[in-house]
Order: C-alpha cells, then sequence, then structure tokens
C-alpha cells in the first residue's frame, strides 16, 4: 500500500481512523493501546474525530492491524454458528474496513491477480465479500442466481440438490465468461462444497478455469470438491 500525493496521504489517514473506530466496537482503549502502542487519551482523540493522525502514525496503524494473527481473530471472533449449524457471517459487514484489510492481506498472499480474469459468486450472502475481492483485484464480478433474468438472455444451468427432496437451479449467463479465462470463485461460507462444485462446473461449460476458491470460512472437515480446486480461507472452523 504505497502513499505518493497528498490526497493519498489524507486517504491513508482517515482509513486508519475508520479502523480505530471499527475496532473500538469491539475491544476496550486499554486493550488497542496494548495492541497498538499508542497512549489511550491519544487513541480517544483519534476515535472522537478530535484529531487525525499523522501519515507516519497512519501507517503504523495500518501495519499492525494488518498483522494476520489480530485479523484472523478480529474475524473469527465476529462469527456466529448456531446449533443447526448455519455459520453467520453478518456482523462483519459491520466492519467494511478491516474486512477490506484482511481480504486484502490474504488476496496478497494467496492470490496472483495477474492470473485472474474474472470473480463469480453465488447470490445472496457472498455478494458483499466477493465485491471486495472484485474491487481489490480490479476484475469483473459475475453471479450466478437459482433464476433466470429475461427469458431473451442464454444461459448456462446446473442442478443442484439442496435436499432430498429439493432440487435448485443454478444459472450464469452464457455470454459472462470467455474460452479460457481465468476465473476465481468466492463465497462467504463453504460447508460441504457442493455450491463450489455446481459453481465451477457452471465456468467449465462457459470455457473458463477453475482453480482457486477463496471463503471467508470453511466449516467442517468434510468438503468434497473436484482436486484440482485449491481452497484459501481466512477463518477455518472444525
Amino acid at each position: 500500500m504505497v502513499y505518493h500525493d497528498k490526497d493519498s496521504e489524507m486517504r491513508l489517514r482517515l482509513l486508519s481512523v475508520d479502523v480505530l473506530r471499527e475496532i473500538k466496537k469491539i475491544l476496550t482503549y486499554k486493550e488497542m493501546s496494548s495492541i497498538l502502542g499508542i497512549q489511550e487519551s491519544l487513541l480517544c482523540r483519534y476515535v472522537n474525530g478530535n484529531t487525525i493522525p499523522s501519515e507516519i502514525q497512519a501507517r503504523e496503524i495500518i501495519k499492525k492491524v494488518r498483522e494476520e494473527r489480530l485479523l484472523v481473530n478480529f474475524l473469527r471472533g465476529q462469527i456466529q454458528v448456531y446449533e443447526d449449524g448455519f455459520v453467520d457471517t453478518h456482523v462483519l459487514l459491520n466492519f467494511p474496513s478491516l474486512l477490506k484489510l484482511a481480504i486484502e492481506v490474504y488476496m496478497n498472499k494467496y492470490i496472483d491477480r495477474r492470473k485472474v480474469d474474472k470473480v463469480v459468486t453465488p447470490a445472496v450472502n457472498g455478494v458483499p465479500f466477493a465485491t471486495m475481492v472484485s474491487l481489490i483485484l480490479d476484475r469483473p464480478l459475475l453471479l450466478v442466481k437459482k433464476y433466470k433474468d429475461s427469458t431473451h438472455i442464454d444461459y448456462l444451468e446446473e442442478n443442484l440438490k439442496e435436499s432430498s427432496s429439493v432440487v435448485a437451479n443454478l444459472y450464469l449467463r452464457k455470454d459472462a465468461i470467455r474460452k479460457g479465462e481465468n476465473v476465481l470463485i468466492v463465497d462467504d461460507v463453504i460447508r460441504t462444497g457442493k455450491t463450489i462444485s455446481h459453481l465451477a462446473s457452471l465456468v467449465t461449460k462457459g470455457g473458463g478455469n477453475v482453480r482457486t476458491v477463496f471463503s471467508i470460512v470453511k466449516a467442517g472437515t468434510h468438503i468434497d470438491v473436484p482436486e484440482v480446486l485449491d481452497i484459501k480461507s481466512i477463518v477455518t472452523l472444525q
């Protein structure tokens, strides 16, 4: 993350304030001070908007917050798993700056953006996270839906067995993917791998290639996907 001009410098300084405000939602000033090495009174002034960190201070704040272990612990703490097995990631959307930083860290570590032409995600829960990935990578985002937008549009189709008695259809526009394009699949949670496998099949039908799947959460140990797919997740729940 390099900032050269005054506008970029100010964006960095304001980003550091946004990050501090989001951290303050879950930590005390004392806990923040211990992690960031900044006096509690100064953190209070930053969070309340009485003053803005200098460029150097802002760089240090972002650098420390971007530390992978801290981000993973933060994300894990906001994820709720219910008795019926539902993994709720909704609360993460209340922390957009921290979430974006976490995704950037993992994108830089695991994803070669030069090998990604497009991003694909299933509607609906994965859309906010996939949108962030799309913006970070600067690549088009394609939505796979359970319905057709129009009878005048040609679609690729996959049947997804959701239960013993329910079969859903997944649709992706035929003109969305060109032959040979490399596609990154993104979803908020991967549990069984069933949806991911069908998304990969849709992309393959359109002539695209899928090698990597990125998710915020990987839940469970029995994920059944084609061996060719490499799953990268920020948080793993057993």
